[in-house]
Parts: structure tokens; C-alpha cells; sequence
């Protein structure tokens, strides 16, 4: 189980943290391509916030949410239309806000498990109410925001949350391993 004090990854090799915004990106595409408008936005932004420099995390946030319009406007051929452009930046606007709560659970003094919940929790009520602000000045369906499909994007963004965390146990496991190895041996 990872300790408290291996997370954020700033003891870690720059090109680790690197690389796990590389793997916050890539799961976007293909989480993007799974579940198109529902691509778990707050599992992708209270993971980076926990694992990675705060920097850092805006930018795998931000690559993610890039990678999932692309997706969406060049492969899934989302309608290019005012509506469709104002929600896509919507969507972005809130997987940020997702960040921002899900960062703000960070100065909390809590063990590992309880700051990855709040920091998830936190995110998906901000994620859940920029979104429902929109709706304010943006067309949606009646039932958007019912009770049936709150509950589906949060068994997603859960699901993804799990698979992102077990991948970042399995990465910090296999980066502990290599630093174990010793080195070859000098004449």
C-alpha cells in the first residue's frame, strides 16, 4: 500500500511525474472513446491532484480534457456548433473546478485513503454544480441532471478513479523494484 509520503511524486524522478501526465493523457483518448461525453473528468483531475505537483496536475487536467475534444470533434464527429463548443469549454471549465476542490482537500492532514476520497468527492460536487450552472445559459436535456445519470457518471468516474490509482500503486511498485536492483558491478 502506497504511504502518505509517496505521494505527491515530487520525491520522485522528474521524468516519472512526466510520464504519469503522459498516462493522464492517453487514458483521456481512450476513456474519451469509451464513454464520449461522459469521460471521467473528476477520477482523471482527484487522481493527478493527489499524485502529482500541483503544476503538473493542471497540466495533465488540461491535456486530458484537450485530447478528450479532439477525440470528440475529430473522431466521435461531435456536431460543430455554438452549443456543442460552449459545452466542450463547459466541461473543461468544470473538470478544472473538479481540480481546484480536489487540490483544496490537500491541505487537510488526513491518511492517503480519506484525502483520495475527499479529494474525489470535492471534485465531482464541483465538477456536478459548474456543469449544472451552465445549464443556466446552455441548452440540456431534461433529464441531464436526474438522479439515474448522476449516480451512472459517478459509478464511471469511481470505476476510473479505482483503475487510475491501482496503475499509479502498480507504476510506484515497479519504480521501487528498479531502484532496488543493484547496479552492475565496476572492475
Amino acid at each position: 500500500m502506497l504511504e502518505r509520503n509517496q505521494l505527491p511524486l515530487r520525491p520522485a524522478a522528474p521524468g516519472f511525474a512526466i510520464a504519469w501526465v503522459t498516462v493522464i493523457a492517453g487514458a483521456s483518448v481512450a476513456l474519451s472513446l469509451l464513454f464520449a461525453c461522459v469521460t471521467p473528468f473528476v477520477a482523471l483531475a482527484a487522481v493527478s491532484a493527489v499524485v502529482l505537483p500541483r503544476k503538473m496536475a493542471i497540466m495533465a487536467v488540461l491535456l486530458a480534457w484537450l485530447a478528450n475534444q479532439t477525440v470528440g470533434y475529430l473522431i466521435l464527429g461531435y456536431p460543430q456548433t455554438f452549443d456543442s463548443f460552449a459545452w466542450g469549454l463547459a466541461i473543461g471549465i468544470a473538470a478544472y473546478g473538479s481540480l481546484v476542490a480536489s487540490l483544496g482537500v490537500l491541505r487537510l492532514k488526513a491518511s492517503l485513503a480519506v484525502t483520495m476520497a475527499g479529494a474525489f468527492i470535492a471534485g465531482f460536487v464541483a465538477y456536478e454544480t459548474v456543469l449544472f450552472a451552465a445549464t443556466v445559459v446552455l441548452p440540456s436535456g431534461d433529464g441531464a441532471f436526474s438522479a439515474a445519470v448522476v449516480a451512472e457518471v459517478f459509478l464511471i468516474n469511481s470505476l476510473a478513479a479505482i483503475g487510475l490509482i491501482c496503475l499509479h500503486a502498480g507504476a510506484a511498485a515497479g519504480r521501487a523494484l528498479v531502484a532496488a536492483q543493484p547496479g552492475p558491478a565496476l572492475p
